[in-house]
C-alpha cells in the first residue's frame, strides 16, 4: 500500500482527538487568525501613536516583569479555581480586555495597561495547555500539536489581508478595526470553548485538594516546592526546560512576531508596510511545506531541533546583513526563519511535554512561564536601547541567544545520553542500524 496524502493524515489525527482535545482544537482558529492580522502591525501602529523604539522596549520589558507575576501565580490558581475556570475568566481579561485598551490607547501608558492585561494570558498558558494535553494520551497530544501548529501556520497566510487595509485606510484606522473584530472573534471563542469544556481528571482531584486548603499562597509555595525538588532529582528535566525558556526569549526580539520586525523593515531598510505583509504567507507556506515534507522523516532524533536552530541563525544573519532597499535577502531570511521555526516549535513543545509528568505538570508550567517572562523582561528592558541605538543589534542579540539555545540542545542530549546527530553507516563500517533516539 501506497503512503498516505498528508491530508488524510492529519484527518485521521484530528478523528483521533477527543473531548478537551478535540474542542482547543476546533475553536482556535477563531484566537490564531485575528491575533496574526493585528499582531503584524501593533508595533507600527504604536509608533504612529508616537510611541518611541526605547519606549517599546519599556513595554516589551513591562509585559513581561508583570507576565512573570502572573506566571508565578498560574499554577496555584490553575490548582484552586480548576482548569476550566482559569481559562474562561482570564482569557476574557488578556484578550478582549486588553484589545479594547489597544483599540483606544494614545499614549505610552495606556499601551502599558493593554500589555499588563494582555499578560494575564500566562495564566491561560498553564490552564489552557493542561486542558488541551492532560486527558489525552502521548499520540492524542502529538496529534494536537501538529494540527496546533498548522493552525497558526495557516493563519500566516492571512496577513496580506491586514496589508492590503493599512495600505487603504493607514495604519491607526485599519489596526482598530483589526483590533476590534479580534475582540469579537476571541470572546466568541472563549464562551463556545468554555460551553464544551470538561474539567480534566488530574484537574478534579487537584481542584478537591486545593479547595480544602483555604491560603492560596501557601499552596503556591508548596507547589513551587514540589517542583523544584522534582527539578534537583531531573536536572536533564531543567536544561530542557532552559531550552525552552531561551527560545522563548527570543521571539519577541527576533522574529516575525516582534515589534520590531515590521518598523524594522520599513523605517530601517525602507520596505513598502503592505509589501512586508507578504512575508507573512511566504512564512505560512515554508512552515507548511516543513510540517508536510520533513518534520515526518526527521522526528525520530534530536537533529531537527538542532537544524531548526542552524536555519534560525541564518535568519539572524541575513537580517544582520540586509542592506536597505533590498527586498530579497529579507525573503531569505524569513525562508530561513520559517525553516527552522517548522522544525523547532513543534518538537520542541512535543519535548516538554513528554518530560513534564503527572501532578507536577502545573508547576513546571508555571515556572517555565514566569522565567522566560523574568528573562524577557530583561530582554525587552534591553533592546529598546540596543535598537534606538543601532536597530541591526537587535538581530545579533538573538543570534547570541540562539547560540545558548544550541548550547542547552546538547547539554540536555549529553544528559539524557541521547543522539543529537544521526550516525552515518561509512562504506568501510559495518551496515549496522543506528536505534533512532526519541525525543
Amino acid at each position: 500500500m501506497g503512503k498516505r496524502p498528508y491530508y488524510r493524515m492529519l484527518i485521521d489525527s484530528f478523528l483521533l482527538l477527543k473531548g478537551n482535545t478535540r474542542v482547543s482544537v476546533i475553536f482556535l482558529p477563531l484566537w490564531n487568525i485575528p491575533y496574526v492580522l493585528f499582531n503584524f502591525y501593533l508595533g507600527l501602529y504604536m509608533k504612529a501613536q508616537g510611541i518611541t523604539d526605547q519606549q517599546i522596549g519599556y513595554l516589551i520589558a513591562i509585559g513581561f516583569v508583570s507576565g512573570a507575576f502572573f506566571s508565578l501565580l498560574s499554577g496555584a490558581i490553575t490548582d484552586y479555581l480548576g482548569r476550566k475556570k482559569t481559562t474562561f475568566i482570564f482569557d476574557l481579561i488578556a484578550w478582549p480586555l486588553s484589545l479594547l485598551i489597544y483599540f483606544f490607547a494614545t499614549n505610552f501608558w495606556l499601551f502599558a495597561l493593554a500589555s499588563v492585561c494582555n499578560n494575564v494570558a500566562r495564566i491561560v498558558n498553564v490552564s489552557s495547555t493542561l486542558m488541551m494535553v492532560e486527558d489525552a494520551n502521548d499520540e492524542e497530544r502529538k496529534a494536537a500539536f501538529t494540527i496546533t501548529n498548522i493552525i497558526g501556520i495557516l493563519s500566516g497566510a492571512f496577513v496580506p489581508l491586514a496589508g492590503v487595509l493599512v495600505d487603504r485606510l493607514g495604519i491607526i484606522p485599519a489596526e482598530r478595526i483589526l483590533l476590534l473584530l479580534a475582540a469579537i472573534s476571541m470572546t466568541i471563542m472563549f464562551i463556545g470553548r468554555n460551553y464544551f469544556y470538561v474539567e480534566t481528571r488530574i484537574g478534579r482531584e487537584i481542584l478537591r485538594e486545593a479547595q480544602e486548603k483555604k491560603q492560596l499562597i501557601g499552596f503556591r509555595l508548596n507547589l513551587f516546592g514540589n517542583t523544584f525538588s522534582y527539578l534537583k532529582h531531573r536536572p536533564a528535566v531543567l536544561v530542557g526546560m532552559m531550552l525552552v525558556i531561551l527560545f522563548n526569549v527570543y521571539i519577541p526580539i527576533g522574529t516575525i512576531n516582534s515589534m520590531y520586525f515590521v518598523p524594522y523593515l520599513t523605517e530601517k531598510l525602507n520596505l513598502n508596510e503592505a509589501l512586508v505583509s507578504l512575508l507573512g504567507v511566504v512564512n505560512a507556506v515554508i512552515m507548511l511545506l516543513v510540517l508536510i515534507f520533513l518534520l515526518p522523516r526527521l522526528q525520530q532524533w534530536l537533529f531537527p531541533l538542532l537544524l531548526g536552530l542552524v536555519f534560525q541563525l541564518f535568519s539572524q544573519a541575513f537580517l544582520i546583513w540586509s542592506p536597505p532597499g533590498k527586498f530579497w535577502p529579507v525573503i531569505v531570511a524569513i525562508i530561513f526563519y520559517s525553516l527552522g521555526f517548522g522544525l523547532f516549535r513543534p518538537l520542541v513543545d512535543t519535548l516538554f511535554a513528554d518530560i513534564t509528568e503527572g501532578k507536577e505538570r502545573a508547576g513546571l508550567y508555571g515556572l517555565n512561564n514566569t522565567l522566560t517572562s523574568v528573562l524577557s523582561a530583561l530582554a525587552g528592558f534591553y533592546s529598546g536601547r540596543f535598537y534606538e541605538a543601532t536597530p541591526v543589534s537587535i538581530y545579533i542579540f538573538s543570534f547570541g541567544i540562539l547560540l545558548l539555545c544550541v548550547a542547552a540542545l546538547f547539554l540536555y542530549a549529553f544528559m539524557e545520553k541521547k543522539a543529537v546527530l544521526p550516525k552515518i553507516n561509512l562504506p568501510w563500517r559495518k551496515k549496522d542500524s543506528f536505534p533512532p533516539s526519541r525525543i
